[in-house]
């Protein structure tokens, strides 16, 4: 297996963790009306995400892609969902949290599809 298919697996992989620690924080905060009082739940996203962003510079490295390709336009999603899933968690008004958080999870969504299909834009 080369290094790129080793990072674009692991990339996968903490792809997967970190929209499970997103599905779980709305889950707790959204539907449970709780507090986000656990240490895995308030700091596990930043390290999932940290190590997503690592991997995905990587493999942006590795891959050579330009930023005017569907690269750029998966960084603008990611910047997009990053804004509401910020903006979901703290926003006070449940509807509009749970808005965000639903907005936020179809991003995830459009991420994925825009990484797996790399449309030409």
């Amino acid at each position: 297996m080369s290094v790129y298919e080793l990072l674009k697996n692991l990339h996968i992989v903490i792809a997967l963790i970190s929209l499970l620690g997103f599905a779980l924080r709305g889950f707790v905060r959204l539907v449970q009306q709780r507090p986000l009082a656990t240490p895995l739940l308030r700091i596990g996203p930043h390290i999932s995400d940290t190590l997503l962003l690592a991997t995905g510079v990587a493999l942006w490295l590795l891959g050579g892609w330009p930023l005017w390709s569907w690269f750029g336009a998966k960084l603008l999603l990611i910047a997009a969902y990053v804004y509401t899933g910020v903006m979901a968690f703290r926003t006070p008004e449940p509807q509009r949290a749970v808005s965000l958080y639903t907005g936020g999870l179809v991003l995830f969504l459009a991420i994925v599809v825009v990484s797996v299909f790399k449309p030409v834009l």
